[in-house]
């Protein structure tokens, strides 16, 4: 991270080991870096279980970030990502009240409004962008949530502690399942908004600017990078089996990528599709967010593809990787990687496959990138899509695919809700709805595949 004010620039290094981040604090007096808060993730090793995060700075536990992060953080959430990302962001506001000489016990309403100011106009070194205010939300959220929590425990002593009222704000919060939020995917992991006063001073973020659906165009592009259909490729075909199928379970069952990395081979070994019944829906059962179990719908074609994939690329890569391996987990790095082929293939694997998949099928944009240092602007073209933009584009398409086919409007809604996860389908329609004209002019279809053409 990169916070430019008058007086300091704040950096966020990794280091090489991926488990620690270390914040450095650059004075324009001396240039010399002094070492800050520090993010440690537990191994497991110690008394904190696996990925737990701790806070710390020149060797001290920061016991009070520590106590919020174990005992309010990571039981609420499964996700490590979502711990590290809190410990990240209470680490910056730490650091940022450091860097201007201000005590966190008596940090005020003043300087969380300077916090939000200094990130919404800095540039990330790691994008070369402005920080998102979505990105700036996220953090803040995390950061109130700690200054709610330090001042029920009466360790805060400032203006802030009377926008903070735990028990009534706790006590009137309603019920709501985390899957009721359809962009809960950009929160990562942060809970509702903060409390009393200070709620208002997070920043604004239109839900219409995080969504991105593929044009039919587009989806086809991506496609023909990954090479025909497992079922259908011939030898001397280009492409992966396995990175179709990743393509194909986002864009055509609509799961998040964490799902697909969690997805077993078992459920697809006892499926007997038929191929003259490519539109026969299968049921499987998928953990979503906040580890909430639900059913969705898979297409015959593709739980064919899936089942050729398993026959033959999938079962090379298992005896790459060993004569007696084996791996319950059902994408898995391919055999031609160059390490860890046959292992189970990681949420950032899938990410990084997106990438290339983009690249290879020209779906760009450039964009400027600034050194937060040295203010250098640069052009650089990037993928214009990610994963989660397939599951974007299956819900347009798959509700235009039931409205053409006769079925009702809520009904057609109601269909994409349960298989996304949505606790609401009013959730659902008001996310997508303006987004339904990328696929208006398609004809009727049994299937969607059958929808694209393919």
């Amino acid at each position: 991270m990169a916070i430019r004010q008058n007086l300091f620039i704040i950096q966020c290094k990794p280091l090489a080991s991926n488990t620690k981040y270390v914040i450095v604090l650059i004075l324009p007096d001396t240039g010399n870096p002094r070492c800050m808060h520090t993010v440690h993730i537990s191994t497991g090793t110690c008394a904190l279980g696996a990925g737990h995060p701790s806070v710390w700075q020149d060797h001290r536990l920061h016991e009070p970030a520590c106590e919020w992060l174990n005992g309010e953080v990571v039981p609420r959430s499964r996700s490590s990502n979502t711990w590290a990302q809190a410990a990240r962001s209470i680490a910056s506001w730490l650091d940022f009240l450091e860097a201007s000489a201000i005590d966190w016990r008596h940090a005020s309403r003043n300087d969380l409004v300077a916090y939000r100011d200094a990130y919404l106009s800095a540039i990330s070194p790691q994008t070369g962008q402005q920080y998102s205010p979505q990105t700036v939300r996220t953090r803040m959220v995390y950061i109130i949530e700690f200054i709610e929590y330090t001042v029920s425990r009466g360790w805060l002593d400032s203006d802030l502690a009377g926008d903070v009222s735990v028990a009534a704000r706790r006590a009137a919060r309603p019920s709501r399942p985390i899957d009721q939020d359809a962009l809960a995917h950009i929160r990562k992991g942060a809970g509702q908004s903060g409390p009393g006063h200070t709620r208002k001073l997070l920043p604004k973020v239109s839900q219409n600017e995080t969504v991105r659906v593929l044009r039919m165009e587009e989806l086809a592009a991506l496609l023909r990078w990954a090479g025909p259909r497992p079922s259908q490729r011939k030898e001397g075909d280009g492409g992966c089996d396995r990175d179709r199928i990743v393509l194909d379970l986002a864009w055509a069952v609509g799961l998040r990528v964490d799902e697909i990395s969690r997805l077993r081979i078992y459920p697809f070994e006892v499926m007997t599709p038929n191929s003259q019944y490519a539109g026969e829906l299968f049921k499987l059962s998928v953990t979503g967010k906040g580890g909430k179990t639900r059913i969705v719908d898979v297409p015959a074609w593709l739980v064919i593809d899936i089942q050729t994939y398993t026959r033959h690329e999938r079962r090379r890569s298992l005896r790459r990787r060993g004569p007696n391996a084996s791996e319950s987990q059902l994408v898995l790095n391919s055999e031609s990687s160059r390490n860890r082929v046959g292992r189970p293939m990681t949420v950032n694997g899938m990410q990084a496959l997106m990438a290339r998949a983009c690249t290879g099928a020209g779906l760009m944009q450039r964009i400027e990138r600034t050194n937060p240092e040295t203010q250098e602007v640069a052009i650089k073209s990037v993928p214009r899509f990610s994963l989660h933009c397939l599951r974007h584009t299956y819900a347009v398409m798959t509700y235009r695919n039931h409205k053409v086919s006769g079925i009702g409007d809520f009904e057609a809604w109601k269909y994409v809700q349960m298989q996304l996860g949505h606790a609401s389908p009013i959730t659902t329609m008001n996310i997508y709805l303006r987004h339904v004209t990328a696929w208006s002019d398609m004809r009727t279809s049994h299937t969607l595949l059958e929808m694209l053409g393919a």
